[in-house]
């Protein structure tokens, strides 16, 4: 049998003013609602609890005490945990998990990271990479509170606006003969070795997009990485298709590495905020209104490569 949270406030009332009576003017009920708390406590233990004493006289009996003391540390938890998730949604305070199926999100998550930890010291950050299939069942487990990803079959649970669309642009080496270019075209690559992104969407979209420049890529290379990528292109062993871009030219390896625009332009990927729009919390808000500026104004444009 459940025992309701107001039935043990009755039965803790009871026992501690010692009269049904007094306990009801404490609770604001009539003392019948005492009575039957402390009959329903009772029956739930399958214990006498109380000593019922003439006109409406209760005390707890010993093992009464051991289930009080019992009873009062669980109201304690419950009220400090209400109070906590108050707290929550008024208060920059808690761990924010975010899971990310964006490359080059290192370019622009740890500024809105600083920013945020800088005035709120209880606060508590976890970025988890992942792809974009796992960012929204992160989301939908309760793994994730917020989740940075490619557009692509999202969840119909899952709450999502675009922060912004990016190009494809041609990733050379810096002697390569195509650094100098203004763009190039799809087509010029036929016989070109190329090192590209081993990911899920990814992959895809690369199929896609040589398939419809009629255009049979020459892979010499694949990585999972981003941070590979450009250091194998540094190093002369392709070119690569690449969308969002880092505020550095060089590599891992020491190599500056040159980002060409692609003409005509290519399909454009979506990077998308993804929410469950019921989680009330503020840091949750607070992150997600810092990434929606960052991505209005006009310096995220320093992410994209076009002609």
């Amino acid at each position: 049998m459940d025992i309701s949270l107001k039935a043990l406030r009755y039965f803790m009332a009871a026992a501690e003013c010692g009269s049904l009576t007094e306990a009801s003017k404490k609770m604001h009920v009539v003392p019948s609602a005492i009575l039957a708390a402390v009959n329903q406590v009772e029956e739930a233990f399958g214990l006498q609890l109380t000593i019922r004493h003439r006109s409406k006289g209760i005390a707890p009996t010993s093992t009464g005490k051991i289930i009080m003391a019992r009873v009062q540390h669980l109201l304690d938890e419950y009220e400090a945990l209400m109070s906590q998730g108050a707290e929550m949604r008024t208060q920059l305070i808690g761990t924010l998990r975010v899971g990310y199926y964006a490359p080059v999100a290192p370019a622009f998550l740890p500024s809105i990271a600083q920013n945020l930890l800088a005035y709120n010291p209880r606060v508590e950050i976890k970025f988890i990479e992942c792809d974009t299939h796992s960012a929204q069942a992160g989301l939908l487990s309760g793994d994730f509170d917020v989740i940075l990803c490619v557009a692509e079959s999202m969840a119909p649970d899952v709450a999502y606006e675009t922060l912004i669309e990016v190009p494809a642009y041609l990733l050379v080496p810096e002697q390569h003969r195509f650094a100098s270019r203004t763009d190039v075209s799809l087509s010029e690559l036929n016989d070109e070795p190329m090192v590209l992104l081993d990911l899920p969407v990814i992959s895809d979209y690369y199929s896609r997009v040589f398939e419809a420049a009629g255009v049979t890529p020459h892979v010499a290379c694949t990585a999972t990485t981003l941070e590979m990528v450009r250091s194998l292109v540094g190093m002369g062993v392709g070119c690569s298709l690449l969308h969002m871009r880092p505020k550095t030219h060089v590599t891992y390896a020491g190599e500056n590495v040159i980002e060409v625009p692609l003409y005509p332009a290519t399909d454009q990927l979506k990077i998308v905020l993804g929410y469950l729009p019921d989680n009330p919390r503020r840091v949750v808000k607070h992150f997600t209104d810092s990434l929606r500026d960052l991505f209005s104004k006009e310096e995220a444009n320093r992410l994209l490569v076009t002609p």
